[in-house]
C-alpha cells in the first residue's frame, strides 16, 4: 500500500527555505526593491484587489471564521485518534510547527519581504537624525500655531469638533496616498482597502487602532476609532498595503496624504495626528517645558485632545504590556531596529523632508 505524503513536512521545509531567503535578501535591498517590491508584489497586490477584496464585507471576519473552523477541526481530529498521549503530543507539536511554517511562507511571499526593501530615507535622499530638545520644542510650537489656525478655519467653536468626514473617506485617502507615493517616485499598484472592523473595540482591545493583514491583502481600522484619528490611520494601513513595512515610514506617508487634502477636516486631522507625535516626544524630553506650553493651548485644541483621550479610555487594551513586548520583538526580527519606537521616527522623517 502506497504511503501517504505528510504535507506538514513540506510546509516545514518551505518555511525553513523562506527564512533562509529572507536572511540572504537582507543584504540585497536593491534586489528586493526591483524584483519583489516593484514587480512580484505588484502582481500579488493586483490579484487581491481584483478578487477577494471586492467582497462587500471586511475579509478580517472571514479569516477569523476560517481559523476558528480549522482550530476546532484540528482539535476534534486529535481527540478522535486512538493514540497514546506521547503520540498525540508529538503529532500536535508537528502540526503546530507546520502551521507556524505555513504562516511564515505565506506572510513573507505575500508581503513580508518588503521589510528588506531600500529604506525610505535612502530613496528620498533624507538624512533623519534624532532632534534635540530645542528642535523638538521649536517644531512643536510651530505645529501648534498651524493647528490652531487650521481649526479656526473649521470653526470658531471651542468645543470638541463634531465629526465631519467625507462619505467616501476610504476612497479619498487612497487617492491622496497614491498621489503622495507617485510624486516621490514610488509605485502604487492596485486598489488597497482599509475597512472598519466591528464590533467596536475589536482591535483596540489588543492595543491597535488598525492592522494590515497580508493573508487577505486588506487593511482595517477599528470601528470605534475617533473621527480625528481615522484619516491618518486609514492612510497608514494603506501604506502597508502598498508595500511599506516600517511603521515610521507608514506614518510619514499618512501625514503626506492628509496634508495634500483639500478637505479642511482631513487636513486638520492629519496635522493633529502628527502634532501628537511631537507632543509625545517633547513630554518625554522635557515635561516642564511641555507643561508651560500646554497652558497656552487654545481651548479648542485641548478639548479635541480630551475627546480623543475619552475615546481611547472606552476600550482599554486587555494585554497592553504583552502586546508591546511581542510587537516590539516582531518589528526587530524584521530588521526594524527601533522596534515600537519606529512609530515616532515619523518626526525625524517629516522634519527633514519639509526642511529640504
Amino acid at each position: 500500500m502506497k504511503k501517504r505524503i505528510d504535507y506538514r513536512f513540506i510546509w516545514i521545509i518551505l518555511g525553513a527555505i523562506t527564512l533562509l531567503i529572507r536572511w540572504v535578501l537582507g543584504a540585497f535591498p536593491g534586489f528586493v526593491e526591483q524584483f519583489y517590491s516593484r514587480a512580484l508584489f505588484s502582481v500579488i497586490r493586483g490579484i487581491f484587489d481584483y478578487t477577494v477584496t471586492r467582497l462587500p464585507f471586511p475579509l478580517f471576519h472571514l479569516l477569523a471564521l476560517v481559523l476558528l473552523v480549522w482550530l476546532v477541526s484540528t482539535i476534534v481530529k486529535a481527540i478522535k485518534r486512538k493514540r497514546s498521549w506521547k503520540q498525540r503530543l508529538g503529532n500536535t507539536a508537528l502540526s503546530l510547527l507546520a502551521f507556524v511554517s505555513g504562516f511564515i511562507v505565506l506572510f513573507m511571499w505575500l508581503w513580508g519581504f518588503n521589510y528588506a526593501r531600500i529604506p525610505l530615507e535612502t530613496q528620498l535622499n533624507l538624512k533623519p537624525h534624532p532632534l534635540s530638545t530645542e528642535e523638538i520644542k521649536t517644531a512643536f510650537i510651530e505645529r501648534t500655531i498651524l493647528l490652531d489656525s487650521l481649526r479656526r478655519n473649521l470653526t470658531l467653536n471651542d468645543e470638541a469638533l463634531e465629526p465631519n468626514l467625507p462619505v467616501k473617506l476610504e476612497d479619498d485617502m487612497r487617492v491622496l496616498l497614491e498621489s503622495a507615493l507617485r510624486e516621490n517616485g514610488y509605485t502604487a499598484p492596485g486598489n488597497v482597502r482599509a475597512r472598519q472592523i466591528f464590533p467596536k473595540g475589536t482591535l483596540r482591545r489588543f492595543s491597535s487602532a488598525g492592522i494590515y493583514i497580508p493573508f487577505i491583502g486588506e487593511g482595517n481600522i477599528d470601528g470605534s476609532l475617533h473621527p480625528l484619528s481615522q484619516p491618518f490611520t486609514i492612510a497608514h494601513e494603506m501604506a502597508h498595503g502598498y508595500g511599506h513595512g516600517d511603521e515610521g515610514t507608514c506614518n510619514f506617508w499618512a501625514y503626506l496624504a492628509c496634508k495634500r487634502s483639500d478637505d479642511p477636516y482631513i487636513r486638520y486631522a492629519g496635522e493633529y495626528s502628527y502634532w501628537r507625535y511631537l507632543r509625545s516626544a517633547l513630554r518625554g524630553l522635557d515635561r516642564e517645558a511641555y507643561n508651560e506650553l500646554e497652558a497656552q493651548f487654545s481651548s479648542g485644541i485641548l478639548n479635541d485632545l480630551k475627546s480623543l483621550k475619552k475615546s481611547w479610555a472606552e476600550y482599554p487594551a486587555f494585554f497592553q504590556a504583552f502586546h508591546d513586548w511581542a510587537y516590539d520583538g516582531y518589528l526587530k526580527s524584521q530588521g526594524v531596529s527601533e522596534g515600537l519606537k519606529s512609530y515616532s521616527r515619523v518626526v525625524m522623517l517629516v522634519e527633514d523632508y519639509e526642511t529640504k
